[in-house]
């Protein structure tokens, strides 16, 4: 019987140690992340004003930090550091001169929704339409790739345009190195 107990305990800690396995990105969860997305850090969507005293600006990590993963987190901390002291040193701009580029076109968009979930067992992409009050069939496409960390989901990545040739994972790498 002593040896027994052990063995049962540790079936029942490993039964309790394994997590949940990964829940499907749902339309529902992805439009209210991608209105969290752009709420909180399209400048124009979430009636940001960099003029503004008090206002969040969508560089702040208290802001970005609930929506991203903390590696990306992390990478975006350490090339806004690198940015601020290239600029320091030159006196020029630098990559993230105008800030984090949360979109592909730094134009101001007035709208953005989600599009299309592309899911793979590790990760969820949504596309991502933005489009302009005064002339709603224009704009463009970019896509969000999210991972599931427990029940929620956070934004790892986006990839640029329609053809995803570039990320903002890129343009940070490319910042680190300035």
């Amino acid at each position: 019987m002593k040896q027994l107990l052990p063995v049962a305990l540790a079936a029942i800690a490993l039964g309790h140690s394994t997590s949940a396995p990964a829940q499907d990105l749902v339309p529902g969860q992805a439009a209210g992340f991608v209105d969290r997305f752009c709420e909180t850090l399209v400048p124009a969507v979430a009636d940001y004003d960099p003029n503004a005293s008090g206002a969040w600006p969508p560089d702040d990590p208290a802001v970005f930090g609930p929506l991203v993963t903390a590696d990306l987190a992390a990478m975006i901390e350490n090339a806004l550091a690198h940015n601020a002291a290239f600029e320091n040193e030159t006196g020029g701009k630098g990559l993230l001169g105008d800030g984090v580029p949360w979109t592909s076109v730094q134009d101001a968009a007035s709208d953005c929704t989600a599009g299309a979930i592309v899911e793979t067992s590790a990760s969820a992409e949504v596309a991502v339409r933005y489009s302009y009050a005064d002339a709603p069939g224009e704009g463009w496409s970019d896509k969000l790739i999210l991972t599931q960390d427990g029940e929620k989901w956070h934004l790892e990545d986006i990839r640029y345009g329609e053809d995803g040739r570039t990320s903002l994972r890129a343009v940070l790498a490319q910042a680190l190195e300035q």
